[in-house]
């Protein structure tokens, strides 16, 4: 029979370098996507077929989606066999039982056999349930800030961590195109895989149950119907992954022992009369190497210039040290930007293993420490870089991600990343106006309020006779004294502005966000006020001011707390609000040394503010249950990961 591919059309196609034939596997492939082109109206075995070369990639793009996603889709005896193959893949890895856990993933064809799901099928199973159990009610809140695992295949962990973000989002499956353009088959499956084990294996811990009984509840294997002989042929590869074995920098291999990386205890049970001697001669050739290398010694010289206040037996040298033995022994090259990628990578394998300490062990793990103090090190000698490097932006941009992956294996920012992305509105649903808001009421009044202009005092405050009138606008009480400042009957009697906390931090905020310009001792309407003027402001528009105002108040309770400390009280805020926004999910609460005299001042300005922001409508409660409206969870998490990043310069 004659086919499209016999045609001049086609032929001409191809001499124009627009479509490559391959023969044998194209014309496999194109027979497997001509029921699809046909549904498209292009009949590539009808010679008389008439379609222009625009009409062929308009439909060969439509029929290729259509053909992916039954090619991801198992159905039937094959939806069990994929679904058998991710069961032994998780409970094989909870248990720690790598080999066996590699051993399922090179067991699967490329393409589906009679008794074997095909890399597609249980790629495209395990994003469909990662998908389904993170946008769950019951087990979604326990699947916050889950971290991907620990694997050899450093970009296959990439993807996980990729994955793991999208399905807070339910996003995962509809990104598996993107996903194997960028990647490619394998590091997706391996990514797809990890991220259900993960998944698992949080549920096992959170509900306090061996693996085996979530994936028997979650992954049940009952209803489908037994593998026949003879279903599938052989009919060429349809899936084409990247099956090469990833050798990748030395980051993705185990470091030695006396650094207490990963590969500590597979080598003492490989190996459980190896020589200690062995491994301090290891220790001392790192050692050696560091200290003759010239940029240590270049970055000591910064440190001790910086750091006027540190002689040579300070902390500050020691966790510079063990950052470069680090860096040799994983042979990350961070004399450029690039290499400290390979050497996060590596520090991430230590956060992740000090998770898994803690929750065998009370107390902090060495792998934690290890982590920690390499992350301070880093900050160091990314400023070093900065400083001193041709290209500050190229380690400025280093330094940012090294601050991203500390969010990430820190469990309470973890925590809230995840909120942040749970709780992504769609663009239909930022472009509709806010429900009844007091704080966009309050804008919309004070630009009234304001007209062209208004003046102000000296410092660039509402006068004392104007507070009553713009607090009002917000709602809030308040009458202007010359003295006898106070709160009373409901009432706030202050003195100055700055002594009404919700005008003085939306005063604040208006000006960052453009909504207004202070120029000498007069306001004006600013470069965004048109927007607010309108008669529905879009929660694309209001909900980063309320964030920021969420932020402003905040952080005027850290600094009314007594002390220099910011890091602890910080913590403690971030901490009550991850487990007001995911109470299931929320990290255990961590031990800080406050003091008494300020931990009790700080639960008091703490809960004051919650109230605060209860009676702004922001926050809901319950009895003494605190909870966020689903609109405003992405700004609270927001508020309380910028408070974690640090004080404000």
């Amino acid at each position: 029979m004659s086919t499209f591919f016999d045609g001049p059309e086609f032929h001409g196609m191809a001499a124009g370098g627009k479509i490559s034939h391959d023969p044998g596997m194209s014309d496999r492939m194109m027979r497997e996507l001509a029921p699809f082109l046909k549904a498209e109206g292009i009949d590539i075995d009808d010679p008389n077929a008439d379609f222009t070369e625009a009409d062929f990639h308009v439909a060969m793009e439509k029929a290729q989606v259509e053909y992916n996603r039954r090619l991801f889709t198992p159905v039937g005896a094959h939806r069990g066999l994929a679904l058998g193959k991710l069961r032994s893949f998780s409970v094989a890895f909870a248990e720690g039982d790598i080999k066996t856990a590699e051993a399922v993933v090179a067991s699967l064809p490329s393409d589906p056999e009679d008794f074997s799901p095909s890399v597609a099928q249980v790629t495209g199973a395990a994003m469909g349930l990662v998908d389904e159990w993170f946008t769950d009610d019951v087990h979604g809140p326990k699947l916050g800030g889950v971290m991907a695992p620990k694997w050899s295949a450093k970009k296959s962990r990439h993807v996980a961590r990729d994955i793991l973000a999208l399905a807070h989002k339910g996003r995962v499956v509809d990104s598996l195109d993107r996903l194997i353009t960028n990647n490619s088959g394998l590091p997706v499956l391996e990514g797809a895989m990890l991220a259900v084990a993960a998944a698992v294996a949080r549920l096992a811990k959170r509900n306090k149950v061996s693996e085996q009984e979530v994936v028997d509840e979650l992954l049940p294997l009952d209803g489908y119907p037994e593998p026949v002989e003879g279903t599938y042929g052989s009919t060429g590869r349809v899936f084409q992954g990247d099956q090469d074995v990833q050798d990748g920098p030395a980051a993705e291999q185990g470091l030695p022992e006396w650094l207490g990386g990963s590969s500590a205890e597979a080598s003492a049970q490989a190996n459980p009369n190896a020589d200690p001697q062995g491994i301090d001669a290891r220790m001392d050739e790192v050692e050696k190497t560091v200290y003759e290398m010239p940029l240590y010694q270049r970055f000591r010289d910064w440190l001790a210039e910086t750091y006027d206040d540190v002689d040579e037996d300070s902390e500050v040298f020691d966790i510079a040290h063990l950052l470069f033995c680090i860096a040799v022994s994983s042979r990350a090259d961070i004399d450029e930007p690039e290499g400290i990628d390979d050497l996060l990578d590596v520090l991430e394998s230590f956060a992740v293993d000090g998770q898994e300490e803690a929750e065998k062990t009370d107390g902090e793990s060495p792998s934690t420490v290890i982590f920690l103090d390499s992350l301070e090190a880093l900050d160091n000698y990314l400023r070093f870089r900065m400083d001193t490097g041709e290209n500050p932006e190229r380690w400025s941009a280093a330094r940012a991600r090294a601050e991203a992956a500390s969010m990430r294996t820190d469990p309470l920012p973890s925590a809230l990343m995840a909120a942040v992305e749970a709780n992504t509105l769609s663009e239909e649903q930022l472009a509709q106006p806010l429900p009844h808001n007091r704080l966009v009421e309050g804008v919309v009044g004070i630009l009234d309020w304001v007209g062209e202009s208004r003046p102000l005092t000296g410092t660039g405050r509402v006068k004392r006779a104007d507070i009553a009138e713009a607090a009002e606008k917000f709602g809030i009480k308040a009458v202007g004294v010359a003295s006898n400042a106070r709160y009373e009957d409901g009432v706030n009697y202050a003195r100055s502005a700055d002594e009404v906390p919700v005008l003085e931090a939306m005063w604040a905020v208006m000006q960052s966000a453009e909504i207004t310009e202070i120029s000498g001792t007069k306001v004006r309407p600013g470069n965004a006020a048109d927007e607010w003027k309108k008669c529905e402001v879009s929660a694309d528009t209001a909900l980063p001011v309320i964030g920021a105002f969420i932020y402003e108040r905040l952080l005027d309770v850290i600094n009314l707390v007594p002390g220099e400390d910011y890091g602890a009280p910080a913590i403690t805020i971030a901490q009550r609000l991850i487990e007001i926004l995911t109470p299931d999910s929320a990290p255990e609460r961590p031990e800080l040394d406050l003091g008494e005299v300020r931990s009790e001042r700080l639960s008091t300005l703490l809960e004051d503010e919650l109230q605060e922001l209860t009676e702004l409508g922001l926050l809901m409660a319950d009895g003494d249950t605190l909870s966020a409206e689903p609109v405003y969870k992405r700004i609270v998490a927001g508020a309380a990961l910028m408070l974690l990043s640090g004080p404000r310069e």
